[in-house]
């Protein structure tokens, strides 16, 4: 894999080329979940952003909305690839 410079990794398919991984918090209730970015860049297209406030329009918490509370209260993280998992 050769990287391009400068990195930039702001859309889905960007994200999934680097190999890196995101994760979403909930901040209302506390719940953790790490995304597929895989299934999310095949659903939303590679093109779509992978920034704070262009997944916060598509995510939500399943169980602050069930339970009638705010449930876009969320924290989104990005996740370095490990020494280990890298594909070269």
């Amino acid at each position: 894999m050769t990287m391009k410079f400068p990195f930039v990794e702001d859309t889905l398919g960007k994200k999934l080329e680097a190999g890196t991984g995101l994760s979403v918090d909930c901040l209302t209730c506390r719940r953790k979940a790490t995304l597929d970015v895989a299934e999310l860049a095949k659903r939303l297209g590679p093109d779509h952003g992978c920034l704070h406030w262009d997944l916060v329009k598509v995510i939500f918490c399943h169980e602050c909305r069930a339970a009638g509370r705010e449930d876009r209260n969320l924290q989104f993280t990005n996740h370095a690839v490990t020494p280990g998992k890298r594909r070269c």
